[in-house]
C-alpha cells in the first residue's frame, strides 16, 4: 500500500525524525484562514513529481488563490483537492535518503545522494548499502558508508543515527520503501525530512490492527473505478486501463509479460488481476465473473487467459472454467494458455487440460507467445 505524504510523515514523526509543522487542508472555495506568506501548500496524492506538476508551491499573499489553484489541477486529474499546509524550514544543505527492498537480493538496501531534492530525479550519483536480513546494520558501519558517499561531514552522526532508526521502523512497520528527499540539513545542523514517500506491505496489516492511513486509503479508494472497488471487496487486485484485451492472469510478473506481448502485437491490455495480499479463500471464480462482465464493454475484442501454475491442482480449476465456458459462453473471443509444474499435475496434466478447452471450441496454448501470436492472426485475417 503507498501512502501519502501525510501518513507517510506520521510514521518518521512517530520514530522520532524531525517534520516540518504542518495540518490538512480539504479545499472547497473560500477563504483559507491561518495560512503565512512563506507556508508551503502540498497535494496529498500517492504518486510522486507533485512539484514538477505545479502541485507544491509557496502560498504566498494570497493562500487561498494558491489553494484553489492547485485544487482545480488536482481535480482535472480526478483527485481529491486534499492539500498539507507546512510550515517552513530554513535550509542549508538538502541530502537523499531511502530504504528500498531489493528484490533480486531479498534484502533492504539503503540508497543516499549527498545531493537531494530535484538533483536526485536529474540524475545525481546514489550511493547504496545492502542492509542485513536480519538485525540491523550498526551505526559505526552506517558512518563509514556516509563517509564513502561523501555525506556533509557534520552531518555524519546525524545521518548514522538516522539510518538506524530508519531500519528499525523498516522492519517493525513491514515496510516495501521508505524515501526522504529532500533530507534537510538546518543552519543548525539538525535534519529534517522535508518529503517523504513510503510503502507498507498489505499482507502484514495483521499484524498492525491499530494503524489506519485514513488519507492513503481515501485516495486510493477515490482513484478507483467501480469494478477495481468491487473487486477489492471480493479479496482480489483488478487494475483497468485503456485498451482492447481483457487479461485474465495471477501474478504482477506474468501480468506485465502478458501485457507486454500484447503490446508488441499491437493490442493493449485492459485488464490486470492478482490476488490481494493476505486474501483468504480462492478468487478463481469471482475474477472469471468480472472478466466476463469487462468483455461485454464496447473496445474489447478478446479475452486472454493465461495461468502458470506451481503447485494447486491445475484439475478443479480447468474443470470448472469448462462448466463455465459451456453454461455462460463468453461474450468475446476467448484464448486459453497454461503451464505448469509437476506438482500442479496431480490429478490432470496441462496437455490434456489444454486438449478439453480446445475440444470446447476455444484456441489453447502452452506458451504465451503462441497465444497471442494466434490473436494477431485472427485480428489481422478480420476474425475479432
Amino acid at each position: 500500500m503507498d501512502l501519502c505524504e501525510w501518513d507517510a510523515k506520521a510514521l518518521l514523526r512517530a520514530c522520532g525524525v524531525a517534520v516540518p509543522d504542518s495540518r490538512l487542508l480539504e479545499y472547497g472555495g473560500g477563504p483559507v484562514r491561518d495560512v503565512a506568506p512563506s507556508d508551503i501548500v502540498k497535494a496529498q496524492t500517492l504518486f510522486g513529481a507533485r512539484g514538477k506538476a505545479g502541485l507544491v508551491r509557496p502560498a504566498g499573499a494570497k493562500a487561498a488563490s494558491t489553494a484553489g489553484t492547485i485544487a482545480a489541477r488536482l481535480k482535472d486529474r480526478g483527485l481529491l483537492p486534499v492539500m498539507m499546509i507546512e510550515a517552513p524550514v530554513d535550509i542549508s544543505d538538502e541530502l537523499y535518503l531511502s530504504i528500498m527492498l531489493d528484490d533480486v537480493a531479498g534484502a533492504p538496501r539503503l540508497m543516499f545522494s549527498a545531493s537531494g531534492g530535484m538533483n536526485v530525479e536529474d540524475g545525481a550519483i546514489l550511493h547504496s548499502l545492502p542492509l542485513p536480513v536480519e538485525g540491523i546494520c550498526p551505526v559505526h558501519e552506517l558512518a563509514r558508508f556516509f563517509i564513502a558517499a561523501q555525506a556533509p561531514p557534520a552531518t555524519i552522526p546525524r545521518l548514522a543515527q538516522l539510518g538506524a532508526d530508519l531500519q528499525r521502523m523498516f522492519r517493525n512497520e513491514d515496510m516495501t520503501m521508505i524515501e526522504i528527499n529532500p533530507l534537510a540539513v538546518t543552519p543548525q545542523g539538525r535534519l529534517v525530512a522535508l518529503d517523504c514517500k513510503a510503502s507498507v506491505d498489505d499482507s502484514a496489516a495483521y499484524r498492525h490492527r491499530d494503524r489506519v492511513f485514513a488519507l492513503s486509503r481515501r485516495l486510493a479508494a477515490h482513484g478507483r473505478s467501480t469494478a477495481e472497488r468491487e473487486a477489492q471487496d471480493g479479496g482480489y487486485t483488478l487494475v483497468q486501463s485503456p485498451g482492447d484485451v481483457v487479461v485474465l492472469s495471477a501474478g504482477a510478473g506474468l501480468g506485465m509479460m502478458i501485457a507486454d506481448l500484447l503490446d508488441d502485437a499491437g493490442f493493449a491490455a485492459a485488464s490486470f488481476f492478482d490476488n490481494a495480499s493476505g486474501a483468504r479463500g480462492d478468487t478463481a471464480d469471482a475474477r472469471l465473473d468480472m472478466a466476463w462482465n469487462l468483455a461485454r464493454a464496447d473496445g474489447i475484442r478478446a479475452i486472454a487467459f493465461y495461468q502458470a501454475l506451481a503447485s494447486r491442482d491445475l484439475a478443479p480449476r480447468v474443470i470448472s472454467l469448462l462448466a463455465r465456458l459451456r453454461a455462460d459462453p463468453p461474450s468475446k473471443p476467448f484464448y486459453f494458455g497454461l503451464c505448469a509444474s509437476a506438482a500442479a499435475e496431480k490429478t490432470m496434466t496441462a496437455e490434456t487440460a489444454r486438449q478439453l478447452i480446445a475440444e470446447a471450441g476455444y484456441p489453447s496454448f502452452e506458451f504465451a507467445e503462441d497465444m497471442v501470436a494466434q490473436m494477431r492472426f485472427d485480428r489481422d485475417a478480420g476474425l475479432i
